[in-house]
């Protein structure tokens, strides 16, 4: 498989939570660096796919008096 057919590769991956640096390599196992494979389509892949932002219950209110 040649360099430019693994820089296009999708086969339905999912970027991982955690991603690498831009000079790491890439997190597919291409061989090249993240910055030059992947960084693109992870940054379109998580503005069409938005994480839900979770919010942290208050657990007790002030106690007056």
């Amino acid at each position: 498989m040649s360099w430019f057919s693994k820089l296009f590769k999708t086969n339905g991956q999912i970027p991982p939570t955690i991603l690498p640096r831009k000079n790491d390599l890439c997190w597919c196992d291409s061989g090249i660096k993240y910055k030059k494979c992947h960084l693109i389509k992870d940054k379109m892949y998580f503005k069409e796919h938005p994480k839900k932002k979770v919010t942290a219950k208050k657990s007790c209110g002030p106690v007056l008096g």
